[in-house]
């Protein structure tokens, strides 16, 4: 069609998991927020590979002490941050970001993320996400992480060409095939 965009060439990762995932982590690089001599060669960027938690409830992206200490990063400047405990003041840095297929998203601002529980070093937040699709599917039980950039087409489940639901017959007293243990009556076969 005349009027439609030029179809842009994406880059995609997967991340699968072994069962359903109770959090998005998966690996990611992080260097310094410079530019290669070539354009598109980052094989001379000196990147630290570490885990980081996608989270769609974050604004912006965040990093903990130890990259900050690694890297040997000096702040720009300041921002105010919401955290489960409220709001701050938090040192911001440049970095380049480098995704699980090697797609380096270049100076992006992070805060300091203070008191982080759990094995990551980077939580990626909606500043990274909304650059691309993002989907989930936890089917047959196993989670799987799709994430592509740019974005190039909606993904929508219940307006889309085919059946948008498989149909399942459960007995009343079989185990629910949510994966809860419990009978389907007393957890996903309750009407209300």
């Amino acid at each position: 069609m005349p009027n439609d965009p030029p179809i842009k060439e994406a880059r995609a990762f997967t991340t699968k998991f072994n069962g359903i995932a109770r959090e998005i982590i998966n690996d990611i690089g992080v260097s310094l927020p410079i530019t290669p001599q070539n354009k598109n060669d980052f094989s001379s960027v000196e990147i630290h590979q570490t885990k980081a938690l996608w989270d769609t409830g974050a604004t912006n992206s965040a990093i903990t002490q130890t990259i900050i200490q690694k890297l040997k990063l000096v702040p720009i400047g300041q921002a105010q941050v919401q955290h489960a405990k409220g709001i701050s003041n938090s040192d911001v840095f440049l970095v380049n970001i480098y995704l699980p297929n090697k797609f380096a998203i270049p100076f992006v601002r992070v805060t300091e993320a203070t008191n982080i529980a759990g094995h990551f070093d980077i939580i990626v937040g909606m500043d990274i996400i909304a650059l691309g699709d993002l989907s989930i599917t936890n089917f047959n039980k196993k989670t799987t992480v799709s994430f592509r950039m740019p974005s190039m087409q909606e993904i929508d489940y219940i307006n889309r060409i085919g059946p948008t639901h498989v149909e399942m017959k459960v007995g009343r007293n079989e185990k629910c095939p949510c994966g809860s243990g419990k009978k389907y009556k007393y957890c996903h076969g309750i009407n209300f």
